[in-house]
């Protein structure tokens, strides 16, 4: 009797299991946050993403609705961890360092969306980052009320421009900026006491 040969057939790969909605999201802006840390924004494919997460790239599609959406989760993700550390920063320091890597990847990523023409003008307006620093003004800081929101918008634009420009100006860390926020926080006791007309 004959023996049977092997089949030259290969093993299907193994299927993944299914996973939530919630855990897939998880895991595509975790591997995005390290893929735009190790290449260009540009050079990110979703593919690419997927496969890192270990998620089918059909989703990213399904569940934000493309490449660029998915960017826009990684910015509104790393906003609300940076809101989450602003009542931990001591009083009279600097709420957010704007030289961590991790703060710069995001202040160039909103830039590089902005430049490819994706909305980005809501990212810092409703979220709780802008609300975090306000109330740290207004608990922490002891800055009159009527002027903390604004002086929040006036510390996220010093930062945003001592993270995107610093370097040019030679600030690479935040050393450097400290003497800024004094100024900064100068005004805002000035206008504290003499509020404008």
């Amino acid at each position: 009797m004959p023996t049977k040969k092997p089949s030259d057939k290969k093993t299907p790969p193994k299927r993944r299991s299914p996973i939530s909605r919630a855990e897939g999201e998880r895991r595509l802006i975790a591997a995005a946050k390290q893929l735009i840390r190790e290449k260009p924004f540009s050079e990110v494919g979703v593919r690419d993403i997927a496969r890192l997460a270990d998620v089918n790239h059909g989703f990213v599609h399904t569940w934000f609705g493309g490449k660029n959406e998915l960017l826009l989760a990684v910015v509104r993700d790393q906003l609300l961890a940076l809101a989450e550390a602003v009542p931990l920063a001591e009083p009279g320091t600097p709420a957010i360092n704007f030289f961590d890597p991790e703060v710069v990847s995001m202040v160039r990523l909103v830039l590089w969306l902005d430049l490819e023409g994706v909305e980005t003008g809501g990212l810092f307006g409703n979220m709780p980052i802008l609300e975090a620093l306000t109330t740290r003004y207004v608990e922490i800081e002891k800055i009159d009320p009527s002027m903390a929101r604004d002086a929040a918008i006036q510390a996220i634009s010093i930062g945003l421009g001592a993270s995107t420009f610093g370097p040019l100006l030679g600030m690479t860390e935040m050393d450097n900026i400290v003497p800024v926020m004094k100024l900064w926080r100068h005004v805002v006791g000035l206008l504290a006491e003499h509020p404008l007309p």
